[in-house]
């Protein structure tokens, strides 16, 4: 007598189940990550504006009143979203973005626009100069674009 066995395709024994089941993960975006990549990039860029004035402060220009050390982080902070904004934007899009599989392009869109519907009532709400507008354009223009760079590196490594 031949006992009759069950053999499973090989596209089912995968880690993630068969092939639908990779298919419906990989075309979700995970909002979870969305959020936590937006909000942990905005927290990153505070604490390195911060840190960039203490160390300016301390290191480079020290021995001045604490009303200058205010005017230039006023002036310098917009400037380090900018210039660091840019990899860590790409960076971390990269990484995160591998996460929602075929979707990561716009995934990391979607933690740039979180970032800006946070961003943009708090600039709006406050009194600004041209100064300030100028260089949240800039940022906001320049983080959108690396988001952007940072899916398509992460929609390759997926592939």
């Amino acid at each position: 007598m031949q006992e009759a066995t069950h053999h499973q395709p090989a596209e089912s024994q995968s880690p993630l189940g068969n092939r639908e089941g990779q298919d419906k993960k990989a075309g979700r975006i995970p909002w979870g990550w969305v959020i936590g990549t937006a909000i942990g990039l905005e927290v990153a860029l505070v604490i390195s504006a911060f840190a960039w004035v203490a160390i300016y402060s301390y290191l480079i220009h020290p021995g001045e009143a604490a009303s200058y050390y205010e005017n230039y982080a006023q002036f310098s902070s917009p400037v380090v979203s900018v210039v660091l904004g840019i990899p860590y934007w790409f960076f971390a899009c990269r990484w995160v973005g591998q996460k929602a599989g075929t979707r990561a392009v716009a995934m990391c869109v979607w933690a740039w626009f979180i970032t800006f519907l946070i961003d943009f009532p708090l600039i709006f709400l406050a009194e600004q100069q041209a100064y300030i507008w100028s260089m949240v354009a800039i940022s906001l223009s320049t983080k959108l674009l690396a988001a952007y760079l940072g899916g398509r590196a992460a929609l390759k490594r997926v592939s």
